[in-house]
């Protein structure tokens, strides 16, 4: 077990038959499936069950996106990642599925449709109720054991995640494991750690800030990004309408005055860039944050900040890293991002975030000399802001007391 949870150690799962969710959701444009970091990520734990019955439940994007799609594709790529055949299953519990999935031999494996194609499946609703949906109770009494898989989607509360653990035997997938170990390795070492958090997501980065400051986690926490620029106003400095305009739309549902209350109290451990680099007519330009008043968009730090972070991201023990530090998709703009990475990379363990920065890991060669590249954004900001993970909590809660329907 790893902090309660049940893994694979805790059952014999050898010559069973198994449900398992994974997390395959990638970006695709006109098709093609862009990144197949997600399919690599569950190899361990699909290679462990090798000799049993495998069928897995997985989604694609959205209801009304333009990715929202089957997961014909999605079978043939993990197929060749794994260098065994894949049948993909244009269903998820008709008639044909069942029994597709009756008729399957131990060491075959399934992939089912996109389960989001079941209109019940995104409803948020307790464990109980979601075991009681036709998807489990179409499905659960053909298996022995649930696996969950799906570290990124683990924060969500919808069926196929939390809706079998009350009615088969559940535990956590390797990958699950992975990142549940680095993160809590990370908030509870006593060692020296640093935060840096930039990108968009500004009320998910003040979560973390918060968390690992008031519990002194972290010794600093460095922002960057649109974050940054969300704490440089409100320490009064003036970055014009179309920056103030991009905080604003990115701030959700914060609190200004709380927020600015924390940054009062807290401000000797929070680190903000001493420069930007702006885009004037297409060209990077590098400005002191104190003689910036708000002529082109910030895309990135400037050079003092980078060199400032370059020499003190090293010192500290233990990094974490979520977030971009600019627009590193432009070349111009991606030096901030890269060297931050970087600088990450010099320290014991380093932690990068999912999303964005995981891209830009891998886009810079540093996802090889980091300690852990995390594949879960949002799972990952959760469990960093020290809130539960959904549908890791049913498996404490329902192990050893599930039954079979």
């Amino acid at each position: 077990m790893i902090d309660g949870i049940p893994t694979l150690d805790d059952i014999n799962y050898d010559r069973k038959s198994i449900l398992i969710r994974l997390d395959i959701n990638t970006p695709i444009i006109n098709s093609t499936i862009l990144d197949k970091t997600r399919f690599r990520s569950h190899i361990d734990t699909l290679k462990e069950l090798e000799n049993s019955k495998v069928v897995i439940l997985a989604h694609q994007s959205r209801p009304g996106r333009q990715d929202f799609t089957t997961l014909e594709n999605h079978a043939r790529v993990l197929e060749r990642i794994i260098g065994k055949e894949v049948e993909y299953v244009d269903d998820i519990f008709s008639s044909c599925a069942i029994k597709k999935i009756k008729n399957a031999g131990m060491g075959d494996i399934l992939l089912l449709e996109n389960v989001r194609f079941f209109s019940e499946e995104q409803i948020t609703r307790s464990a109980e109720e979601h075991s009681k949906s036709i998807l489990v109770r179409k499905l659960a009494p053909h298996f022995d054991i649930y696996v969950n898989d799906a570290f990124s989607a683990s924060h969500r509360a919808h069926a196929s995640l939390i809706g079998f653990p009350p009615v088969l035997p559940s535990v956590a997938g390797r990958l699950v494991e992975r990142e549940v170990n680095a993160l809590s390795m990370v908030l509870r070492s006593k060692k020296r750690k640093v935060f840096i958090l930039g990108g968009a997501k500004i009320e998910d980065s003040v979560r973390v800030l918060m968390n690992v400051l008031i519990n002194n986690i972290a010794e600093k926490v460095i922002l960057t990004g649109v974050v940054a620029n969300y704490f440089l106003i409100l320490d009064g400095y003036e970055l014009g309408e179309v920056n103030k305009r991009i905080v604003e739309e990115n701030k959700e549902s914060i609190d200004d005055k709380q927020v600015k209350e924390f940054y009062l109290k807290y401000r000797d451990r929070i680190i903000l860039p001493v420069d930007v680099a702006v885009d004037v007519n297409g060209e990077r330009e590098e400005i002191n944050i104190k003689e910036y008043g708000g002529k082109g968009v910030i895309k990135d730090i400037g050079i003092e900040t980078i060199s400032m972070l370059s020499d003190l991201i090293p010192s500290y023990e233990i990094s974490v890293i979520n977030g971009p530090a600019g627009v590193f998709e432009e070349e111009q703009f991606s030096i901030g991002t890269f060297e931050i990475l970087k600088a990450v990379a010099k320290t014991d363990f380093s932690f990068v975030g999912g999303g964005h920065i995981s891209t830009a890991a891998r886009m810079c060669g540093i996802d090889k000399k980091v300690s852990h590249v995390s594949t879960g954004g949002g799972a990952s900001i959760r469990f960093l802001s020290g809130e539960k993970l959904v549908a890791l909590e049913v498996l404490k809660k329902y192990w050893g007391k599930s039954k079979k329907l």
